[in-house]
Parts: C-alpha cells; structure tokens; sequence
C-alpha cells in the first residue's frame, strides 16, 4: 500500500517534471524513485512520447470540412465579385450608349480570368494542364468577342481576327505546350521548360511580327533581333545555368558531400 502511494504521488507530479516545473528536491526525488521503479519509469517515458495530432478519423473530417468551407467562401467571394463587375458594366454601357457594346467584352474578360482558375482549383490531376488548355480556349473567345463588337457593334478597325489574331494566338499555344510537353513527358525541370520556351519566344517574336505586317525587310528582322532575341538568349542561358546549380546541389544533399 505504502508503495503504491508512493508511485502515484511520483506519477501526480510527472507532468511538472517533464515541464520542469519541480524544484531541485523534487527532482532528486523523482530520480531516485524512477530509478528503482521500473513501472514508473515507463510510464514517464509512455508520458515523454510525442502525441499524434490526428488520432482520431474526426480529425480528419474536420480538416475535409475546414478545407472546403475556405473554398466555399473563396467561390463566393470570387462569383460576387463577377457579378458586381459585370452588372455595373451592364448597366453603365446601356446609360452611355442605350445598348450592349463593349459590355460583352467585359463579360469575355472576366471569363477568361475565372473560368481557368476555377479548372485549376477544382482539378484532381494534372490541373495545371487543365488550366492551361481552358485558358486556350478562353483566349479565343476573347479575341472573337473583341472582334466581333468592335467591328460589328462599334465599327471599330477591321476583320484582323483570322488573318492575324487566330494565326498569333495559335502561334504562341504550340510554343506554350512544347515547354510544356518538355516538363511533363520529358520529365525536365520547371526551369528547363522555361529556358526552352525562352529560346522558342525568339522564333515567337518573329513569327508574330511577320504575321502582323511589322517587317519590309532583312533590316528590320535584324534590328528586331538583337533587341528582343538576344535578350531571350541570354535569359534561356541563365536559367540553364541556375537549373545545373540546382541539380548539383541536390545531388551533394542526396550523397552528404
């Protein structure tokens, strides 16, 4: 019985102990005690153990519901958002010009800035492929839309969307996947795929301008190239370098050299 006392008394004043909260004697004590009193001693080291945060499948749920209360609010803030926007842009374009004009613009725009986001967000795997593809998309409907009401509701410029808007777009998109392809079937590095799209922007930058009138000559590609190719050139440069850098550190981590 005495013994027993004992042990509970030692065992009472264990959460101190480990908080060091006792006083010298205390300890002396508590020492002395643990020492001879293998019971006690397992208890104080059962005590001593880390405690898992998510013990419980409640934990777990509670995180599920935290989770999708965030994204919830997120969808809610964000919705009311598009909804004030585009409602003021409805009402100001019908007082201003008593019908829907650029209105329509101001809805594609905020499609496009939304929609992709939200494939990214609700995305199991591979979202940002997912959102890459839905931001092509929304791209094109944007540059239809702007074509349409600035030719055909405003009388605004000329018929570019197939001769030049369509033909830049999808320019870019097959230079976009390529380092995109790169990263994800090749297995390279975020840093990779971007010093090859840095390479592809120089062949990008020239298309483009080619495409949209801007060069009559040799002359002018040259000019062109020196200012933004070099540029590219030597960001693509730096990238590969940093990514070597990478590689070589991870590879002295991974080795403990």
């Amino acid at each position: 019985m005495e013994q027993r006392l004992v042990c509970d008394t030692v065992r009472d004043l264990f959460p101190m102990y480990i908080d060091h909260m006792t006083s010298d004697a205390s300890n002396g004590s508590i020492e002395e005690h643990i020492g001879r009193c293998s019971e006690c001693r397992t208890v104080l080291e059962q005590m001593r153990e880390p405690v898992p945060v998510e013990t419980a499948p409640e934990v777990a749920e509670f995180k599920k519901f935290l989770k999708k209360s965030k994204l919830d609010i997120f969808y809610w803030i964000m919705g009311a958002a598009a909804v004030i926007a585009v409602l003021t842009c409805f009402i100001v374009n019908l007082a201003v010009e008593k019908r829907l004009s650029w209105f329509y613009i101001v809805l594609a725009g905020i499609i496009t800035g939304y929609f992709p986001v939200y494939v990214a967000v609700n995305g199991q795997k591979h979202r940002i492929l997912k959102m890459l593809a839905s931001l092509n998309a929304c791209v094109i409907l944007l540059l239809g839309v702007i074509q349409l009401v600035l030719y055909y509701r405003m009388g605004i410029g000329g018929v570019w969307f197939w001769d030049t808007g369509l033909p830049v777009t999808a320019l870019w998109t097959v230079l976009v996947w390529t380092a995109v392809v790169i990263r994800v079937k090749l297995h390279g590095s975020v840093l990779t795929a971007l010093a090859v799209f840095a390479v592809l922007a120089v062949f990008g930058n020239y298309q483009t301008n080619v495409i949209c009138g801007y060069y009559k000559d040799f002359g002018d590609y040259a000019e062109n190239l020196v200012s933004n190719g070099l540029g590219n050139v030597v960001a693509a440069a730096l990238l590969f370098v940093i990514d070597i850098m990478v590689h070589v550190r991870k590879g002295k981590s991974r080795y403990g050299k």
